[in-house]
Formats: structure tokens, sequence, C-alpha cells
């Protein structure tokens, strides 16, 4: 076994790197460098026999002696992780009541004393937000498992035998061997996502362990992937009155924001004005004995969004009422372009989704390493577009729209099934991709469509009953992680910065899953249990409002500031040397979106997911 100093000169991080199969120290050394930017406080390997795992970590339980990868007493498994063990006080106890040694009060030596107890069921045990890596040395065995609904990554390669890991792509861009070439069906699913749908990545032979599931390396054999946990959406709640619903939630949302309090380090809040950052501030209020702090991202004057203004009076109100440290940060336009190539570094593929967590990060992560969110409220509970259509969407034409919905484009978005609707939502459709593409790269995509991808993933052996907890299950097994939990994790982590949130807390999942969904849109109002909730602690001017949240206003930047930026990208040069689309197609697509003189906003996306596409192609494979 060789034990391998820390990395000299490096930066706190936070990521795990390894290879199964194979002991490699000096390839994972270089892999756990790519990883500088995600934390921690130390970096550090270990080399088994066929066997090699790194970790590099931000320091938050145990600080002075939480150094991992970790070796159980008897030398037979080592185990690393990135991510929070909530429940390691518990498992603590019943691991020492069980006889085994444990040394620290780190939540990662849990591991290999729970694999030596539970073997392939370690997952299962437990609750929080995980990539995990173990090493069986005397079995010569490898397991990966990845935390419920996704929060942190773990991507693997496939080589020679020998299995790869790490928290991030680039991390496993250092393989040598290792040949950088596009995925065609990545690239053209992500043109209708805004992301790259797991578990495909922009490249070739990488891929991304699923949510909830767990990967099984032995020499000789192909990796067996498969679930641990499956989230239900069967109605189990019905019984319930909207006051005992209420009450409940209450109570789960208490418990799970004082666990995600837990840590030998500050943590901070965002707060965007919005209802779901604010109840957890609340809710954290209740329960911290110090001020809270509390972060909130506004713009300049040129760059504001209708709402905006708002957003920052309630966040300004919220942190009065309840006595936070509060911080607040301003962006504009003129920073975009930059920062955008920047954010793509740390998302390694193309992602056309929201980035303004990058930024608020940035701030927080100069005052505290932990912060809390309030993902996963909106899609729990219902909040967005496709949510608040499912129900009028059922009932047409039987019953006439009375909401914000008219009959034209109810009729126009109708079908039968419910996966054909939703994909007239995304952002291309697989005929309007058909006509960008070159000749050659159409004819590499084939015949696969993503509305096709959306019905056999997505909208796969549902479990829900209703029209909104069929579209809710739906998305939260997809683009939930793929998209939403990506930003989160990939740009906090760029700043060295944990994001934990109360709503994803296992129990909360649970229940809110367990729910009709008369209680989550009720009447056009979204999030309808959760604002029953909230109506304890906030002004009903406050919850009722519309939502806005920590949006960037991109699509008026594109429309009026960054025209000559997005020219530049868009060149019939620059695409042409990419070889993916045809220079023509892409600039008549450019002009029309400047001479119409309408804010368009699904043409400005469209517009966006291609110059995002463009410029990491340039950064990666040019």
């Amino acid at each position: 076994m060789q034990i391998l100093s820390p990395l000299p000169s490096m930066e706190r991080m936070c990521g795990i790197a390894g290879v199964f199969g194979r002991s490699d120290t000096d390839t994972v050394r270089r892999m756990i460098a790519r990883l500088h930017h995600r934390g921690p406080d130390d970096a550090h390997v270990i080399a088994g026999e066929n066997g090699t795992l790194g970790a590099a970590r931000l320091s938050i339980q145990d600080v002075a002696h939480g150094r991992q990868p970790i070796i159980d007493e008897s030398g037979r498994v080592i185990a690393a992780q990135n991510g929070e063990i909530y429940n390691y006080p518990a498992l603590r106890e019943c691991l020492l009541a069980a006889g085994h040694q444990l040394r620290t009060h780190c939540d990662t030596e849990v591991l290999p004393h729970l694999y030596a107890q539970h073997g392939a069921d370690l997952p299962v045990h437990l609750d929080g937000m995980f990539a995990i890596a173990v090493w069986d040395v005397r079995a010569g065995r490898g397991l990966l498992a990845r935390d419920r609904t996704g929060k942190k990554p773990l991507y693997y390669l496939e080589q020679d035998g020998a299995l790869w890991f790490a928290s991030e792509i680039k991390a496993l861009l250092e393989i040598p061997g290792f040949t950088r070439r596009l995925n065609p069906a990545a690239l053209h699913h992500y043109l209708s996502y805004k992301h790259v749908p797991h578990p495909l990545s922009i490249f070739e032979g990488i891929r991304q362990l699923p949510p909830a599931s767990r990967l099984l390396f032995e020499p000789g054999r192909p990796p067996r992937i498969e679930p641990y946990w499956r989230l239900s959406w069967a109605p189990s709640g019905e019984s319930l009155s909207e006051s005992d619903a209420s009450d409940q939630l209450l109570v789960l949302l208490r418990a799970a924001v004082k666990k995600r309090l837990l840590g030998d380090v500050p943590i901070g809040f965002f707060l965007s004005g919005g209802l779901d950052s604010s109840l957890t501030v609340a809710l954290a209020a209740e329960t911290s004995g110090s001020p809270v702090k509390t972060f909130t991202l506004t713009y300049a004057h040129e760059s504001a969004t209708l709402g905006k203004e708002a957003d920052r009076h309630w966040a300004s109100w919220t942190a009065k009422k309840f006595g936070t440290e509060h911080h607040e940060e301003m962006i504009q336009f003129a920073d975009f372009p930059a920062n955008l190539r920047r954010i793509l570094t740390h998302f390694d593929e193309p992602f056309a989704g929201v980035i303004s967590t990058y930024f608020l990060s940035q701030l927080i992560a100069r005052h505290v390493k932990v912060a809390v969110s309030g993902d996963g409220a909106d899609e729990l509970f219902g909040s967005y577009r496709s949510h608040r259509l499912a129900q009028p969407l059922a009932a047409w034409p039987r019953v006439a729209p009375g909401g914000e919905f008219d009959p034209s484009t109810l009729a126009r978005l109708h079908a039968p099934e419910d996966w054909r609707w939703r994909s007239r939502l995304l952002m291309f459709s697989d005929e309007e991709k058909s006509s960008l593409y070159t000749n050659d790269f159409r004819d590499r995509v084939g015949a696969l469509r993503t509305d096709e991808h959306l019905r056999t993933t997505a909208f796969a052996s549902l479990t829900a009953e209703d029209p909104l907890n069929r579209i809710l299950e739906a998305e939260f097994k997809t683009i939930f992680p793929d998209q939403v939990l990506a930003f989160v994790d990939r740009l906090s982590m760029a700043h060295s910065l944990e994001v934990r949130t109360a709503f994803l807390d296992t129990a909360v999942v649970e229940f809110a899953a367990s729910l009709p969904g008369r209680l989550k849109i009720k009447g056009g109002a979204t999030k309808y249990l959760l604002k029953q909730v909230a109506a304890r602690y906030f002004p009903a001017e406050m919850i009722h409002r519309p939502k806005e949240g920590f949006l960037m206003p991109i699509t008026q930047w594109l429309l009026r500031d960054l025209q000559s930026y997005v020219r530049d990208v868009l060149a019939p040069s620059r695409v042409r040397r990419a070889g993916v689309f045809s220079p023509a197609q892409i600039e008549a697509l450019v002009d029309r979106l400047y001479s119409s003189g309408v804010s368009d906003d699904r043409q400005v996306n469209q517009v966006y997911s291609l110059l995002v596409f463009h410029e990491w192609n340039d950064l990666y494979l040019a």
C-alpha cells in the first residue's frame, strides 16, 4: 500500500478521482490537480494493489483530522467522497457499538466501515449529498455511488480494462491515451435541453453515473450499474387535510434546515427575495444561535429585469425581519463574455441554463465555505411553465381555460400523451436542429430524436397518476439533476463553496412526492402547500407576487448590448471551423434575431445555445 504526501502548493479542493483495476499514482495526482477549484484544504492519494484513490478536501467536518481517502483498521477498504453525509453521527455510533474502530469525527471515515458491514448496499444507509468511491483491496472490487437526487456529480471512463472516475470531466481528460472526440448524440440533445443529459457526456467514452445509482467494478467484467433507491410519486397523502399536510411539511423542513447547519465552519444563505430561499432563512433563524449570513445578487440599472427590484426589496425585508448579516453583489452585462468562457471551463460541456449562481457564489465564498439555497422547491411543488400547463392541458378541450393560458396556446400544445406536449417546449425541435447541421454532421446524428429520448428516459416507468405529478416526476429524475443541480454544483464549487438545500432532504422529497397535484398547484397558485407554510412567516404580498429568483437578464443583454459579441462568436469562419453547423443557416438565424425587432425568448435562447457551443468548442476541441 502506497500513501502519498499532500500535493505541493495546492489551493483548497473538494473532489475525488481515481482508477479501479490499475495502480497509477502519477495520473491520479494530475487528475486531482485539475480539481483544485473545488476546494478544499488538503489533497491526498492512496495506491493499493490494482486501485488508486485520490481526494481533495474542503474542510467542514473535523477540520484538523479529516484527511481522505480513508482506510479502515483492517487495511482492506479504501474510501473517498465528495459531499456531506448528514447522518454520520448516528452511523458512527452504530459502527462503534458494532466494534469498529473510528479515529476521527470526519464523515468520510464511516464509509470503509459501512462497506465492510454492508458491501454494495453501503449507499442505502447514507443520508446526504455525495459521490463516493470505495476500493476493496482484498477482493479487488470497486464501488461508485451517487446521492439520491444527483446533487454531486461523478463521471467515469472505461479504458484498457480499467475504470477511471472523477468529480468532473476535466480530470478524466488527463488520462493517458484518451482522445477528445465530440459525442454527436450529446450535442444533439444539448441543443433541445440546454444541457447534456446523463449518462451521456459531450465526449465520446466519458459517461456520468445517474443519480441514486451505484456502479460495481470487477476486473474482466463490464461495470454493473443499478439503482439503489427509487422515488415513488404514487399518491399516498390523499387523505391528509391541507392543514395537516402544511403542519407535516413544516416539521420536515425545520428538521432538514437544522441538519444542514451541521459543520465546524460558518454557513451562509442564498437570499433571492423569493419564497424558497426566504423560507429557508426564516427556519434557519429559528434554529441558529447567532445571526445567519445572507447574500443577494443584483444587477446594474441598465441590466434590470422585470421584478428584480421587488426581489431586492423582499430580500432586504427578510434580512431585517430575521436579523441576518446581509450582503449584496451587483453585476453588469459588460462582464458577461469573459465570465461565460470561464464558466464553461467549470462545466467542461456546453451548458445554456442558469449561470447566475457563479456570481453569487463568488460573493458568498469571500465570507463562508458552506451556503444553503432554496433549490428543489420549484421541482417538488410545481412552479415552471411546464408544471402550470399540466392540469389545463389534461383538461383541454373538455374544460375551457380560465387561467394564464389562452385557448390558442392550449390547442397548439395539446397532445394525447404528455411527453409529446412536453417535447414541444424544448429549445429546438429535431427538425429545426437538422436544418442547421452540415450534411456530414446530419449523417452522424442519423435518426436520433430528442423527443423520443424524452419519452424513453424522463417519461419511462412513471409512478405518478395525476397530470401535474407526472410532469414533476419526469423532470425531477432527468432535467433537474442534469441542469439545475449541475449549475448549483459546478458554479459554487468554482469558488470552493459547498451548497446545500433543505428541500432535497430525503424525508422532504418523499413527502412532497406523495402529495396529490391539487396541493401543489391550486386555482392557478403555484407551490400552493409551500405557500401555506410560508404564510406563517411572510405577508401575502410577498408570497403571491410573480416569481423572479436568481435569474440573469441574458435575453435583454444579447438583444441590446451584446450583438457584436454574438456575431463575432457565430461568424461564418468560426462556425465553419467547428464543422457542425451550416455557416449560412446560422448567419440567417442570427440575422432574423436582430432584424425582427421582437423580443422572442425562444429565438434568443436558440442563438445563445449555439453561441455557448462555439465558445466551448474553441476552448476544448479547436
